[in-house]
């Protein structure tokens, strides 16, 4: 069979986000063999360049994990001549990504109903902190404002703690892969159609679908959750338990792990307890429910109880640091680390795209952008001559 091409080869993506969410979304598409267009104002570029201790015009390694599968533009959206090229530009593309506050592309004459009417294609993705519209549309947002407006850090850590945010950037990544999933339905409906679409994701909607499981039970009655801190709200044990030399997981998901635990850890007495004998139960009473099960553990090493639970048929496993699980053998099994170029650090290994498909492969083909790299090799492609290319540059419109 000859090689397929992969699932969006011959999709052109402008992408004028910036940060994460939007980034991860069109790092998402590039994988897929779309080919990502980054925008970037010339001098500056994405902020998320800073992060680090490398050249912004290289970029931070943060921004390197965020914008592999993409080419770099610098074009100036303050400069009438760049808008104007902009517009050029997302009049040839399949897919605009923008995550500006709601109204900003509009003022600049590139929000979706001002070129939908020249490019009726055209699949329109706006991401936003609240939504484009409600009393919290203008207000900025991140990652650590929308975990903490969302829930996230309302639920996170210990009962007497203070709110924890989580450790990655749960809001940005969420949005931006919910922000790809609404693209790529657009696009296969526009095959059907021949219309494009506007897709629109509020970072509050895509933090709190998070909440899936127990949000119904807040809606429908009124259940008012505190800190889950490791564990669930509805499930006892299943949460982390330190033992003698750091910290693991126990998960009796259901009853029938439960009765297999208690024996397994000496205490068969417990399944006879009355407030321990079922999930209700444990529980009304988990507090004396972790409390037992803590001094039990406190006795031994991690690695004496994960064997123990084990051979018992009970979920388990230790609670790891990044460095931890990104050097574990069950990483490199699953092709989850990749090499590539940096031209600061020479070959440098990041994360690989998630999802594979196996007739039409997935892949980092190639490295995240310097700023400004693929300005003249881009508008090239769209048709420019090198003396128009001369005249922008000279007038700063584009870098």
């Amino acid at each position: 069979m000859a090689d397929r091409r992969q699932p969006l080869s011959g999709i052109k993506v402008l992408d004028f986000s910036h940060q994460a969410a939007g980034p991860w979304c069109t790092a998402l598409l590039g994988d897929m063999g779309a080919d990502v267009v980054k925008v970037e104002k010339p001098g500056r570029g994405d902020s998320i360049r800073y992060a680090g201790k490398i050249p912004f015009e290289v970029g931070s390694l943060n921004f390197w994990g965020l914008n592999r599968n993409k080419r770099g533009i610098g074009v100036d959206l303050q400069n009438p001549a760049g808008r104007d090229l902009l517009e050029r530009l997302a009049l040839r593309s399949d897919v605009v990504v923008e995550n500006f506050r709601p109204g900003v592309m509009d003022r600049h004459g590139l929000g979706y109903e001002q070129l939908r009417g020249a490019n009726p294609r055209l699949v329109y993705c706006s991401i936003t902190a609240f939504g484009p519209k409600g009393p919290l549309a203008q207000k900025p947002g991140m990652d650590l404002i929308l975990q903490a407006t969302g829930g996230i850090m309302g639920h996170t850590g210990e009962t007497d703690g203070p709110p924890i945010k989580a450790a990655p950037p749960v809001a940005d990544i969420t949005s931006g892969i919910y922000a790809a999933y609404g693209i790529l339905g657009a696009l296969y409906e526009r095959e059907r159609s021949g219309v494009g679409q506007r897709v629109e994701v509020a970072m509050l909607d895509a933090v709190l679908s998070l909440f899936a499981d127990v949000a119904t039970n807040t809606l429908s009655d009124g259940t008012k959750y505190g800190k889950f801190g490791s564990g669930h709200p509805d499930l006892v044990p299943y949460q982390a338990f330190h033992a003698r030399d750091g910290w693991f997981i126990v998960a009796c998901l259901t009853q029938a792990f439960w009765k297999r635990l208690a024996p397994a850890v000496g205490r068969p007495d417990l399944l006879e307890h009355p407030k321990f004998k079922n999930m209700k139960d444990r529980v009304e009473h988990r507090g004396e429910v972790v409390a037992t099960l803590g001094e039990i553990f406190a006795t031994h090493d991690v690695a004496h109880w994960i064997s123990l639970l084990e051979e018992n048929d009970i979920p388990t496993c230790r609670v790891n640091r990044l460095e931890e699980i990104l050097a574990h053998p069950q990483i490199e099994a699953n092709g989850a680390v990749v090499e590539g170029d940096h031209p600061v650090l020479g070959r440098f290994r990041t994360l690989a795209p998630a999802v594979k498909l196996g007739a039409t492969p997935t892949s980092m083909a190639r490295s995240a952008p310097t700023l400004c790299q693929h300005t003249r090799e881009v508008l090239r492609e769209a048709g420019l001559a090198e003396a128009e290319i001369e005249s922008l540059l000279e007038t700063r419109a584009i870098g």
